[in-house]
C-alpha cells in the first residue's frame, strides 16, 4: 500500500513538471518571432511635415506685452465701439487716433498764441487796485477799465492803453447785451454776434487794429495813438447813444 502511495506522488511530480516545461517552451518561442517578420521603421520626411505643421507646435512662444498705444486702441474698439479686433482695425485706429491727437495740439497751440498777453503780461505797476484787470473778465466795472487806461496814457504805454481800451469796450457791450462774453468765444465770434450791421463792422475795424497792435507787434506812437483812440471814442458814443 505504501509502495502505491509513492508510485501516485512521482506521477503528480511527472506531469506537474511538464507543464511547467511547456508553458516555459511557449513563453521562449514569443521572444523569438518567425524568421519571415521584417522590422520597419518610418521614412526619412515622416516627421519633418508635422514638425512644419503649427498644429503640432508645442513649443511655448514668449511674445512681448502690448504697449500702451495697442492697449488703448484695443480698448476703444472693444469697448467703445463695440468692433472686433483685427489688424485692419487697429491700424484704422491707429490713424484715426493720430489726427485727432494732431488736431488737439493745434488747439491747444492756438490757444497759447492766442491768449498769450495772458501768460506774458506783468503788471507794471505795483498801485493798481488788486480787482484791476487788463482782459475783462465778466465781472469788471466802467471804473476799473478808466483807472487803468489812466495809468497806462500817463507812462506813454500805447499798446497798453489800446489793450484796455479794447476790454473796456467789451465790458461795454456785455453790460448793454449787445453780445454775451464769454471766456471761450473770439473777436470773431463777438463781430457775428453784434445784430447792428454798422455797429459790428466798426467793432470789426476796431479789432483788426487791436489784433495788429496787441498780437503783430504794430509799433504806436504818441500820434498814431491819438487816431486809434478815436475810433473807440466814437464806437462807444454810437452804442451808448
Amino acid at each position: 500500500m505504501k509502495r502505491l502511495i509513492k508510485y501516485i506522488i512521482l506521477f503528480v511530480f511527472v506531469c506537474a513538471g511538464n507543464v511547467t516545461w511547456a508553458e516555459e517552451g511557449e513563453r521562449e518561442s514569443s521572444f523569438f518571432p518567425d524568421s519571415s517578420y521584417v522590422l520597419r521603421g518610418p521614412k526619412a520626411d515622416f516627421l519633418e511635415k508635422y514638425r512644419k505643421d503649427a498644429a503640432f507646435d508645442y513649443t511655448t512662444n514668449i511674445e512681448d506685452s502690448p504697449s500702451i498705444w495697442d492697449w488703448i486702441k484695443r480698448w476703444i474698439l472693444e469697448r467703445l465701439f463695440r468692433i472686433k479686433v483685427s489688424e485692419g482695425s487697429m491700424q484704422t485706429m491707429d490713424i484715426i487716433l493720430k489726427i485727432v491727437l494732431g488736431l488737439f495740439a493745434l488747439g491747444i497751440v492756438y490757444l497759447l498764441v492766442r491768449n498769450r498777453d495772458k501768460f506774458l503780461f506783468r503788471r507794471r505797476e505795483t498801485d493798481f487796485f488788486p480787482e484791476d484787470s487788463v482782459e475783462y473778465t465778466g465781472e469788471q466795472e466802467a471804473d476799473s477799465f478808466v483807472r487803468l487806461l489812466a495809468k497806462a496814457e500817463q507812462e506813454n504805454d500805447y499798446v497798453l492803453a489800446i489793450r484796455v481800451s479794447y476790454s473796456a469796450l467789451l465790458q461795454m457791450l456785455d453790460k448793454k447785451e449787445v453780445i454775451r462774453w464769454d471766456v471761450s468765444k473770439t473777436n470773431q465770434h463777438y463781430i457775428y454776434e453784434i445784430k447792428n450791421e454798422t455797429w459790428s463792422r466798426h467793432f470789426e475795424e476796431i479789432s483788426r487794429i487791436f489784433d495788429c497792435v496787441c498780437y503783430g507787434e504794430f509799433p504806436v506812437d504818441e500820434t498814431a495813438y491819438r487816431n486809434i483812440k478815436r475810433y473807440f471814442t466814437e464806437f462807444r458814443k454810437e452804442v451808448e447813444g
